[in-house]
């Protein structure tokens, strides 16, 4: 870390703290998670009082096998939504709550099973979801687990045997398990940073935040965000937009300045399978702060493959600026068609050709680099059929992000990452909906290429 001042042009001030670091290498090497649960004797498991037979109406009753099983995956992290058996085969869908990579969810997931069902289940058949939507699934042996445990190379071998496709295109309703209905919520602190403003280099807000999430059935989804700012100079802007494109992002001051208490979004979400290596969804609502709308979405995104398409079309209608319920006069439709790819050294090119929300059309080229721990760092720019002088200052839209996984600060499990995006202050060419629900990002971490490349890294 380093701290440095100057005096400039004998008026000026100025001091830069400057931090280098080695996104390979986390901050707590090794983690601080707990360990993965060990495997127990398979005669230890046969014996256990859930595998055994039921007693007599006056004796007491042991506690069922899928209760047993769901709190177990429950203390590592993993929420169980369906379970059933047939012949020596076991199927079972968990939705991972905890681990930044999917592989380790599943290694943690097997092991649970190995130490919970009785001893003649030996084929493991486990699905990913996420809220609802299936991913992949996951084959595995029983008799591998004990075989490898113990072997230097054990990730490696565990995925050479292990089989990695497409996922059912539908989760069945377990009532034993009762995954759903599910309400979860989340409040605390938030941050909003702006940068590039002439008059002020750098804007701020931070405030509180109420987030609510309600699934009633495998598929729906219901979202909500409540934002109260408390302290900042995000709505200090006195420069007025002087767009000749539709304003639908150069008066995000106002958006600032004339709300309190803000309906970020509510939305309603529905994702389903329309059939093999293809995903769907459709959100309708308050999409984001300035925009509400409808909005549809799919993608096609094979197990195992570096190539996956999709394509969105959206009917957005501009918010009032206090950010509640009503809206403005301006609609437009929106869209794009999408390619990605995963080159060679985890870098992830995602192309967009479409229409944007001031009317133009264009294209965005985005660049990531992903690394082994989630780690992510990027660029973007799009240009659009809006000249340099419609667009004003900046002449396209361009930034950079990055993405810091929880995980990589703490050393411990977290799904949860901090993200920020610097670009020069928010234009109207090139303005992209933002719908925090594409598929693309839901998905991804599951499916069968990203799983095998975390797989010797994260499936102890």
């Amino acid at each position: 870390m380093t701290l440095g001042g100057s005096y400039l042009n004998g008026s000026a001030l100025a001091v830069q703290l400057s931090y280098a670091f080695d996104p390979r290498r986390a901050a707590t090497p090794g983690g601080q998670g707990a360990a993965a649960p060990a495997l127990k004797p398979a005669e230890q498991v046969a014996v256990a009082s859930w595998n055994l037979a039921q007693g007599g109406p006056d004796e007491p009753q042991p506690p069922r096998l899928n209760d047993v099983l769901k709190s177990q995956l429950e203390a590592e992290g993993l929420r169980l939504i369906s379970f059933e058996r047939e012949g020596s085969s076991a199927r079972i869908t968990v939705e991972n709550l905890r681990y930044g990579a999917a592989a380790q969810a599943v290694g943690r997931t097997t092991r649970v099973m190995a130490n919970t069902l009785p001893p003649h289940l030996q084929h493991f058949e486990v699905t990913l979801a996420e809220n609802g939507l299936p991913t992949t699934r996951i084959k595995s042996q029983r008799s591998d687990l004990y075989e490898l445990e113990g072997d230097l190379d054990e990730a490696w071998r565990s995925l050479a045997r292990a089989e990695i496709e497409d996922a059912p295109d539908r989760i069945a309703v377990d009532e034993d398990v009762a995954a759903f209905p599910r309400f979860t919520y989340r409040f605390g602190p938030y941050t909003q940073l702006s940068f590039f403003d002439p008059d002020e280099p750098l804007r701020y807000e931070i405030g509180a935040e109420l987030k609510a999430s309600y699934q009633p059935a495998p598929g729906w989804t219901f979202t909500g965000q409540l934002r109260q700012p408390v302290v900042g100079n995000l709505d200090a802007s006195a420069r007025p937009s002087n767009s000749v494109l539709p304003r639908v992002r150069s008066d995000w001051a106002r958006y600032a300045s004339e709300s309190d208490l803000r309906l970020s979004h509510l939305t309603a979400d529905y994702s389903w399978r329309p059939g093999q290596d293809l995903f769907a969804r459709v959100t309708a609502g308050y999409l984001e702060q300035m925009f509400g709308g409808i909005s549809a979405e799919l993608l096609w995104f094979p197990v195992g493959s570096s190539l996956a398409l999709g394509a969105e079309l959206n009917y957005a209608r501009q918010r009032d600026f206090d950010v509640q319920f009503g809206f403005q006069d301006y609609d437009v439709m929106t869209g794009h068609a999408s390619v990605y790819y995963k080159t060679r050294g985890d870098y992830h090119v995602q192309v967009d050709m479409g229409r944007y929300l001031a009317g133009d059309w264009g294209t965005t080229v985005t660049v990531d680099r992903e690394f082994n721990n989630g780690f992510k760092v990027g660029a973007f720019a799009t240009l659009t059929d809006a000249s340099y002088e419609e667009f004003g200052e900046g002449s396209f839209d361009k930034g950079i992000r990055v993405e810091v996984p929880v995980a990589w600060l703490t050393g411990k499990p977290s799904r949860r990452s901090i993200t920020q995006v610097i670009r020069p202050v928010l234009r109207d060419g090139g303005a992209r909906l933002n719908v925090q629900t594409r598929l693309y990002d839901k998905v991804r971490d599951s499916r069968g290429r990203a799983l095998a490349a975390q797989w010797g890294r994260y499936s102890r």
